[in-house]
């Protein structure tokens, strides 16, 4: 029993070392798993960003593309409304 005992004791010490330096270990992966997820949304906001620039430069040439088609096609002088047969005001 006095031989158990004594074996005890230092094997206490030593799992309550190697509990302290678990804790140790997994406080660092949670902070460097913190650090990867910082990284990761940047590099997504920055991806997000990108293509939202690239989207809005495709919608402004397509409306000056628009724009362009409707001025083209715009040849004609406004006539009476069909259902009423009135002129349209002239500014």
């Amino acid at each position: 029993m006095r031989y158990a005992v004594s074996l005890f004791v230092p094997l206490s010490l030593c799992l309550a070392a190697c509990s302290q330096q678990t804790q140790e270990d997994a406080a660092r992966t949670i902070d460097l798993a913190e650090d990867d997820a910082a990284a990761n949304l940047e590099v997504a906001g920055e991806v997000i960003e990108e293509g939202a620039i690239e989207a809005a430069g495709e919608v402004s040439e397509g409306a000056a593309r628009l724009q362009e088609e409707l001025e083209r096609g715009d040849t004609e002088e406004p006539g009476p409304a069909p259902v009423t047969g009135e002129e349209p005001p002239r500014d």
